[in-house]
């Protein structure tokens, strides 16, 4: 039971830490009574695909400890026959069974609906926060509004530029130097600007415009009324599934989401069934044996469901069929399994060690080779100890991050799901978005799967005896702790590489990739037909078309800002325009060109040709959009930064994410100094003791780690102080602990 609630915990925390840094961007940005309410809706999901897990993490650990232990050997030779012995098990995993069941048919789906229901009401309300410097928002009906620049947390506005598309042909448009977001209603706001001028052009006549400027203005923005999106297929209510059985067109997705939610509920029930028998035939493995048992089960059993259901997707298998043809290996194979529990071959067991393998062959590929007379040399370490402490080590730190990147790519495909079936997405692209999300997941997972490595070596040898019996021969604790930290920094130094080499690509494929399975465009603008694009300097473009392959447009306009006080100086407007390499400018064609002088126009002209030396923007830029953080490498962004700062944009929520591909690499060597001294104080308690610790600590430096950044990207807190916080204070109190460590 404490394993099985322990393997809950961890399970649901790390499907958790995918969205755990948009969670706590909540927490700064609204009430915290909201962040809670998201975190309850979207528990029930994480938990029926954790409770499976959970059930056979209980039950491998709990047999392999007592089979190792020969427990089970000293109650069958008391006369327990294997029925009796399993009789308590088979109510845990029937009350294991009912709580998913309950949970995934009515549960979950409801907890769904109302998370899309905050969600939409947040969408709104928290407009104000919601907006990102030198981003276009189009949220608002029939008007594009452009923020240059964000002070008092997103409360004040600076270089404002709103749009009005209310009516065909050119918009009107106004700029000015700040403005606030005033609340009128559930649905109303008004933006209330300052120091600036608005531009409106005759419908009739383009060469006629009115300009008006004005100290203070105020724009009303009405918002759409906060609507239920369209409910995807597992927010569905089970009736409603139940109903579309017969419906013509939707009758196979409607079976599929019913029967998978039957179908995870039922693996409470056959991932046992399997477990069992081989949790009693595990002889050496232990605890770990058990644990790695869990992964290799689920991860089979998951390949198996989304096989199936992929396939009946796809209409080559039965809905019901496909769904639960998981099912039903795992039944076959665990009745086959418990036929033979009472008299498995011990050849059979042996098989079933993987974590004894997995060292074995650690030991004979990895870090030694034999030397004359059967003895083995080590090749990159000095003595012994390294090498015994490495190879657990490099054991279970391999074996947390396959259990994550297990975990949270199964629940990243089944939240998928609905989106894959609806725009009926191949599995090769399924399968192309996943492979390009891990390498994030892998940079993600590293620090706590060192802290999950730390925690289980140092524990079991504190309750092994063995920290005393160092302290016999006269080895200090703290010779124990060099090799890990060598190896820590080692894979600081890969997280590092991981950023600045393989991860921008990856991030950028993934979030195209993604961008498809949902169904949506790779661009994020919303009116495909009216571009907005803010150009190097101080020019905005706006256009309807534009052409990669031939490099021409079609409707272009171009607004020309002042640097001092962002004031419109030219606008330019032309019918179309092309990139002519000779000239190495764009040609623009049919328009006409108006200076500015404060609300003046100090000069008008039409033009059939004209080239204007000020649009120095290439074919290039306008094919790519303004790069985000993770898609940059450390060089990349601090350039990016540079340029920004140069034309007045504040930057505090740059520097934090440059400050913090730094920082973040660290914390796989701090969380080495800071699990040490914890793991020889709990070591008595094992693994279990280990494990719940290292879920604390990571939940510590996680929750501190999100909401500091949040706040730093909210101007509360300067860059390197959002950034570096959760290092310094964790390093110190490691160093603190192992201080106070007696040696």
């Amino acid at each position: 039971m404490v394993q099985a609630a322990l393997g809950l915990l961890l399970f649901t925390f790390v499907i958790f830490l995918r969205d755990l840094g948009r969670l706590l961007q909540v927490v700064v940005e609204s009430s915290s009574g909201r962040i809670f309410e998201a975190m309850g809706d979207l528990l029930p999901t994480a938990l029926v695909f954790a409770l499976p897990m959970a059930v056979l993490v209980g039950i491998l650990i709990g047999l392999s400890r007592m089979a190792a232990d020969n427990e089970v050997l000293a109650l069958r030779a008391s006369g327990l026959s294997n029925g009796q012995l399993l009789r308590p098990l088979a109510v845990f995993i029937g009350f294991a069974w009912l709580l998913a069941l309950v949970t995934g048919l009515w549960i979950a789906p409801a907890a769904n609906r109302q998370f899309l229901r905050l969600e939409s009401e947040l969408r709104n309300s928290q407009i104000a926060f919601a907006v990102q410097p030198r981003i276009f928002i189009e949220t608002i009906p029939k008007l594009v509004v452009y923020v240059g620049d964000t002070r008092e947390g997103g409360k004040l506005w600076r270089k404002v530029f709103v749009a009005d598309m209310h009516q065909p042909g050119p918009p009107n448009i106004t700029v000015a130097r700040a403005g606030r977001l005033v609340r009128n209603g559930p649905q109303a706001l008004q933006l209330h600007l300052e120091h600036g001028a608005s531009y409106q052009l005759s419908r009739r006549n383009p060469n006629e415009l009115l300009v008006s400027s004005f100290v203070s203005s105020d724009v009303p923005l009405l918002l759409p009324p906060p609507r239920m999106p369209h409910l995807p297929w597992a927010a569905q209510p089970t009736s409603t599934l139940l109903a579309l059985f017969h419906n013509a067109r939707q009758w196979r997705p409607a079976r599929i989401e019913f029967y998978r939610r039957l179908a995870l509920a039922f693996a409470c029930l056959m991932l046992p069934l399997v477990g069992v028998p081989l949790g009693l035939s595990t002889r050496k493995g232990g605890k770990a044996g058990g644990v790695v048992l869990t992964l290799v089960l689920v991860l089979v059993y998951y390949i198996l469901l989304i096989s199936g259901v992929a396939l009946a997707h796809q209409g080559r298998m039965p809905p019901g069929l496909g769904v639960w043809f998981a099912n039903l290996v795992f039944l076959a194979a665990g009745a086959l399994l418990l036929a033979r529990a009472g008299h498995i071959p011990r050849v059979l067991a042996r098989r079933f060690q993987p974590a004894a393998r997995f060292r074995h062959w650690l030991d004979r590929f990895r870090f030694g080779v034999p030397a004359a007379g059967g003895a083995r040399r080590l090749r990159f370490f000095p003595s012994l100890l390294d090498y015994s402490v490495l190879r657990e080590f490099v054991g279970y730190v391999l074996l947390a991050l396959a259990s994550f990147l297990v975990i949270i790519t199964v629940f990243t495909f089944f939240e998928l799901l609905g989106s894959i079936i609806h725009t009926h997405a191949s599995l090769a692209l399924v399968g192309r978005y996943l492979f390009y999300l891990i390498p994030q997941l892998l940079y993600l997972s590293i620090p706590l799967a060192v802290l999950i490595g730390v925690l289980l070596v140092c524990g079991l040898m504190s309750k092994a005896n063995e920290i005393t019996a160092l302290k016999a021969c006269g080895i200090g604790i703290h010779r124990l702790l060099y090799p890990l930290l060598m190896l820590a920094m080692l894979l600081a130094v890969g997280q590092f590489v991981l950023q600045e080499t393989i991860l921008p690509g990856a991030n950028q494929l993934q979030n195209s990739l993604r961008a498809r399975l949902k169904g949506q465009p790779a661009e994020t603008f919303r009116r495909p037909g009216q571009r907005w694009l803010f150009g190097r300097g101080h020019h905005l473009y706006y256009f309807r078309y534009y052409d990669p392959t031939h490099r021409t447009f079609a409707d272009l306009a171009v607004y020309s800002f002042t640097t001092h006080n962002f004031a419109l100086s030219r606008m330019i407007q032309a019918h179309g325009a092309y990139w002519d390499a000779r000239l190495h400018g764009w040609v623009l064609e049919d328009g006409w060109v108006r200076e500015f002088q404060g609300d003046r126009v100090t000069n008008f002209q039409n033009f059939r040709v004209a080239s204007f030396r000020s649009m120095r923007e290439t074919p290039a830029y306008f094919q790519t959009q303004a790069p985000e953080a993770s898609q940059m490498t450390f060089l990349q962004l601090r350039q990016y930064i540079d340029r920004l700062a140069r034309s007045g944009y504040d930057v505090n929520g740059l520097l934090v994410e440059l400050n913090r591909k730094l920082a973040f690499p660290l914390i796989t060597v701090i969380m080495v100094l800071l699990a040490f001294p914890f793991a020889l104080a709990v070591g008595r308690r094992g693994a279990v003791g280990g494990i719940a610790l290292a879920f604390a600590v990571a939940m510590g430096y996680w929750i501190s780690a999100g909401l500091l950044q949040a706040l730093g990207n909210l101007d509360q807190l300067p860059p390197v102080v959002a950034a570096w916080s959760p290092d310094v204070l964790f390093a110190a109190a490691g160093i603190l602990l192992l201080l106070r460590l007696p040696t």
